[in-house]
């Protein structure tokens, strides 16, 4: 750690911070503590003790303006800023990451938050990169690879680094192999949905020297959003998602609220109820609710010929729905 006193000879004084208390120093210089402004910069370019990553990013991969916008903010004077950077749904995280990466050239642990998105990264950092397959491997319950080389990409979920239970000998190799080395880039996608105990454990397990987390929104349900930044970095940079639509980059949204009164009976039931749960499926399952989700993928389909996602967070409502509508579904279990 460098911190340039505020003196006319501009001093530079340079000290080392136990591991184990790295956290803590960096939540005592937060703006409701000390106040010291942190940057965690990686020289990358003069790192001769890590292997390089022979990666590069492909002459069809052309980062839009705002996501070079982006970049530059994370890098500066030859090194990697860690920190955060907030785009909208649809207007090419991955490619930003991807381009990290390739900027980076060492070692990448990326974090994603299930095995699908795993799946899909693997897919983006060969879509956009010159990485070769040797140098790519996934690490999740269905799929247990090692790169071959000095240097390379691992694509897993945050529960896997953060799993403490019993591991089989296979993924306990694997996730030594993640904790020993040194990392050039952490790459973390969704961070606004991850919990913070376990973002925590991921960085207290893993050592690496520059960390990114992608996201499309800086709210979380857990109001712990200022822990992000001591566990990652301040927000580098944050596309405005209006100017996305004015340029084209991304669709123009609208938002529309249905308000579905209650019918009698099941009013009448969900007062006499005290159970959350009960209550829940009540006003889930309002039989108004369902007619004008009915009407409305009617309209949509008949009239518009639009493609229609229904999405519930219950699965009784979700399983029902499908059934009622004639529609296929998707959820955890589907295969």
């Amino acid at each position: 750690m460098e911190i340039a006193a505020a003196t006319e000879d501009k001093e530079t004084h340079s000290f080392e911070i136990d591991p184990s208390q790295v956290e803590n120093v960096k939540q005592r210089c937060l703006p409701n503590a000390l106040n010291y402004p942190m940057l965690e910069e990686y020289d990358f370019r003069n790192d001769t003790v890590n292997p390089d990553l022979d990666m590069e990013l492909k002459p069809q991969a052309r980062p839009r303006p705002y996501q070079e916008k982006s970049l530059s903010k994370m890098f500066g004077n030859g090194r990697a800023r860690s920190g955060i950077i907030v785009l909208p749904c649809g207007a090419g995280k991955s490619l930003v990451g991807v381009s990290a990466a390739c900027r980076i050239k060492k070692s990448c642990l990326c974090l994603a938050t299930n095995a699908v998105s795993v799946d899909q990264w693997a897919f983006q950092f060969k879509l956009w990169s010159t990485i070769k397959d040797e140098n790519i491997s996934r690490f999740t319950s269905d799929n247990k690879e090692k790169f071959t080389g000095m240097a390379g990409v691992v694509v897993t979920t945050y529960n896997m680094v953060a799993f403490g239970g019993k591991r089989s000998e296979d993924s306990e190799k694997i996730i030594e192999e993640i904790r020993n080395r040194e990392w050039g880039l952490l790459l973390m996608d969704e961070v606004h949905v991850v919990p913070a105990h376990m973002f925590r454990k991921v960085i207290s397990i893993t050592k690496s020297h520059c960390k990114l987390g992608l996201t499309a929104t800086l709210v979380r349900e857990d109001e712990r959003i200022t822990d992000l930044n001591f566990l990652i970095g301040p927000k580098l940079y944050e596309a405005n998602w209006l100017d996305l639509v004015k340029g084209g980059f991304i669709a123009n949204v609208q938002c529309a609220e249905v308000w579905c009164p209650m019918t009698k009976e099941f009013f009448a039931e969900y007062l006499k109820k005290e159970n959350s749960k009960k209550k829940q499926v009540l006003y889930v399952m309002n039989p108004n609710k369902f007619r004008a989700c009915e009407f409305l993928i009617r309209f949509h389909e008949q009239q518009r010929g639009d493609k229609i996602i229904v999405f519930a967070d219950n699965l009784f409502a979700l399983t029902t729905y499908a059934m009622k509508l004639r529609k296929p579904m998707i959820f955890g279990a589907t295969r």
